[in-house]
């Protein structure tokens, strides 16, 4: 396994991140969680649940964790969460649409077992809907929703700091989605909704940090922008090419596999080796599904 600590913002942040050595995967494949004042963000994944228990008990007292918030229920966010709960008596909270999600647990295919362990174990959360203060009264964090990647994923936002924890709400860049057979469903229209959407509620935030699972930080409202625009070019470009097949001569699933040789080539390693859950190709079906100008594809 690989294990990585960072400190963020004058070490009021702790990033504890994870990822599988499987020989499979030729790079690590991180998911995060973060440490503010008591308050962990997320838990890792099953597989990590050793490593975690290891950091937890590496932690000064004053760095203890009195409360874990789940952004979504995802295995490689609420991995560690039956874990925090039952060894060490940390109190679970949740949004109210992830409270039986988290309950019900998981086992998910193969190709993410790999990445985050073989199960997800249930938890019992405790529901909050508006905002959650740490442990000293020092943060007090909005629970801002944002759906797309999951419909009960919520970002956590410190106003006063002008800090935004997004979980998988915000990626670096946007080449492929969940869908097809998928448990997990992507759409790219309400991805984009919800980019909009905080960018506007950051309005004044002009040094806000953007921190993700896995993928670092992000600075500025600007990158917001950055991949509101990048989105929109792609679902331009996917409806452009589309509209230059005659819909007499191809069927819908034929045309999806035309726009993805021309617009990528072919599609992704990680699509072939997830039997195209996550893919391209349901990138490019997403964006069809998603109309401009109020015509849908």
């Amino acid at each position: 396994m690989v294990v990585k600590v960072d400190y963020h913002c004058n070490n009021e942040i702790l990033e504890w991140q994870w990822s599988s050595d499987s020989e499979l995967m030729t790079d690590p494949f991180f998911t995060s969680c973060y440490l503010v004042d008591g308050l962990l963000i997320d838990s890792g994944a099953p597989g990590g649940v050793d490593d975690l228990r290891e950091f937890l008990n590496s932690l000064n007292p004053k760095d203890m964790i009195e409360k874990c918030f789940i952004t979504h229920a995802h295995e490689d966010h609420a991995g560690g969460a039956h874990l925090l709960n039952t060894e060490f008596g940390i109190p679970i909270y949740s949004s109210e649409k992830a409270i039986n999600l988290l309950k019900s647990g998981n086992i998910y295919p193969d190709y993410r077992q790999m990445a985050w362990g073989p199960k997800l174990l249930p938890v019992n959360a405790i529901s909050i809907e508006e905002s959650i203060i740490t442990k000293s009264k020092k943060y007090k964090f909005e629970l801002f929703p944002m759906s797309g990647h999951a419909p009960e994923l919520i970002t956590l936002i410190e106003r006063n700091q002008q800090w935004a924890f997004v979980a998988d709400a915000v990626q670096p860049k946007y080449k492929m989605i969940f869908g097809g057979h998928s448990d997990i469903q992507e759409d790219i229209s309400l991805i984009y909704q919800a980019l909009q959407e905080l960018y506007d509620f950051t309005e004044g935030m002009n040094a806000l940090l953007i921190f993700s699972a896995g993928n670092g930080v992000f600075h500025g409202r600007e990158f917001l922008i950055e991949k509101l625009r990048e989105i929109k070019k792609r679902h331009q470009q996917v409806h452009e090419v589309y509209i230059t097949f005659p819909k007499n001569k191809y069927s819908k699933k034929q045309i999806i596999r035309k726009i993805l040789k021309q617009v990528y080539g072919k599609e992704s390693f990680v699509g072939q080796m997830t039997r195209g859950a996550l893919s391209r190709k349901n990138l490019i079906s997403s964006l069809l599904d998603w109309p401009i100008d109020g015509k849908l594809a």
